[in-house]
């Protein structure tokens, strides 16, 4: 038969094996975590320097389009 003291001996051993258990699942979620994040932080290193590319091609055509030179190869363009 089963005294209190071996109860309370069960209980302690299966809230142990549970604790564990628990911890063991949020470093293993905590681990994939950090790799996503990882993952996140170089594709977002990489979209900005995208951006920043795309930014400077704009600057170089806007100073294209806004020469005064364009416009008139332009013209000379549609008349040959």
């Amino acid at each position: 038969m089963l005294t209190s003291g071996s109860i309370v001996a069960i209980v302690a051993i299966v809230m142990g094996c549970l604790v564990a258990m628990i911890k063991s699942k949020h470093k293993s979620e905590a681990q994939a975590n950090l790799a996503q994040f990882s993952q996140l932080e170089e594709e977002l290193k990489a979209t900005r320097a995208q951006c920043h590319a795309l930014e400077e091609r704009v600057v170089v055509l806007e100073k294209i389009v806004t020469d005064s030179g364009f416009d008139l190869q332009q013209e000379i363009s549609r008349l040959g």
